[in-house]
Protein backbone atom coordinates (compact mmCIF):
# COMPACT_ATOMS: atom_id res chain seq x y z
CA UNK A 1 0.00 0.00 0.00
CA UNK A 2 1.30 3.57 -0.99
CA UNK A 3 2.12 6.28 1.37
CA UNK A 4 0.11 8.34 -1.45
CA UNK A 5 -3.69 9.19 -0.04
CA UNK A 6 -6.74 10.23 -2.03
CA UNK A 7 -7.62 13.75 -0.80
CA UNK A 8 -11.20 13.81 0.16
CA UNK A 9 -11.19 17.73 -0.62
CA UNK A 10 -11.58 16.84 -4.37
CA UNK A 11 -15.02 15.56 -3.86
CA UNK A 12 -16.22 19.07 -2.00
CA UNK A 13 -18.38 21.05 -4.07
CA UNK A 14 -15.26 23.64 -4.54
CA UNK A 15 -13.14 20.62 -5.59
CA UNK A 16 -12.50 19.64 -9.19
CA UNK A 17 -14.35 16.58 -9.04
CA UNK A 18 -17.34 17.31 -6.89
CA UNK A 19 -17.94 20.48 -9.34
CA UNK A 20 -18.24 18.31 -12.21
CA UNK A 21 -20.72 15.57 -10.51
CA UNK A 22 -22.78 18.15 -9.64
CA UNK A 23 -22.60 20.09 -12.82
CA UNK A 24 -23.19 17.25 -14.73
CA UNK A 25 -26.45 16.52 -12.03
CA UNK A 26 -27.95 19.81 -12.31
CA UNK A 27 -27.76 18.90 -16.31
CA UNK A 28 -29.47 15.45 -16.04
CA UNK A 29 -31.92 16.53 -13.60
CA UNK A 30 -32.95 19.55 -16.11
CA UNK A 31 -33.47 16.68 -18.58
CA UNK A 32 -35.69 15.03 -16.80
CA UNK A 33 -38.08 17.60 -15.58
CA UNK A 34 -38.62 18.61 -19.34
CA UNK A 35 -39.48 14.71 -20.18
CA UNK A 36 -41.66 14.05 -16.87
CA UNK A 37 -43.35 17.84 -16.98
CA UNK A 38 -43.17 19.52 -20.60
CA UNK A 39 -43.54 16.37 -22.42
CA UNK A 40 -46.81 15.02 -21.14
CA UNK A 41 -48.73 17.65 -22.64
CA UNK A 42 -47.83 15.91 -26.11
CA UNK A 43 -50.70 14.07 -27.43
CA UNK A 44 -48.25 11.90 -29.91
CA UNK A 45 -50.43 8.59 -31.00
CA UNK A 46 -48.21 5.56 -31.80
CA UNK A 47 -48.89 3.34 -35.09
CA UNK A 48 -51.58 0.99 -32.95
CA UNK A 49 -53.20 3.61 -31.57
CA UNK A 50 -53.94 5.72 -34.83
CA UNK A 51 -55.52 2.58 -36.62
CA UNK A 52 -57.38 1.49 -33.55
CA UNK A 53 -59.38 4.63 -33.73
CA UNK A 54 -59.65 4.84 -37.24
CA UNK A 55 -60.95 0.92 -37.24
CA UNK A 56 -63.60 2.25 -34.10
CA UNK A 57 -64.60 5.09 -36.34
CA UNK A 58 -65.21 3.04 -39.53
CA UNK A 59 -67.10 0.35 -36.62
CA UNK A 60 -69.25 3.24 -35.89
CA UNK A 61 -70.04 4.81 -39.34
CA UNK A 62 -71.19 1.23 -40.11
CA UNK A 63 -73.58 0.76 -36.75
CA UNK A 64 -74.96 4.02 -37.64
CA UNK A 65 -75.88 2.94 -41.25
CA UNK A 66 -77.24 -0.01 -40.04
CA UNK A 67 -79.62 2.47 -37.44
CA UNK A 68 -80.68 4.60 -40.40
CA UNK A 69 -80.56 3.01 -43.37
CA UNK A 70 -81.24 4.64 -47.45
CA UNK A 71 -83.51 2.57 -49.34
CA UNK A 72 -85.47 3.15 -52.19
CA UNK A 73 -88.17 4.54 -50.12
CA UNK A 74 -86.56 7.03 -48.85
Amino acid sequence: MSNVSFNIDYLSPTGLIGFWVLFIGLIFTGVMFYFVFFRLDENEDSYKDKKRKKLEQENQKQRISRLYPKGKYF
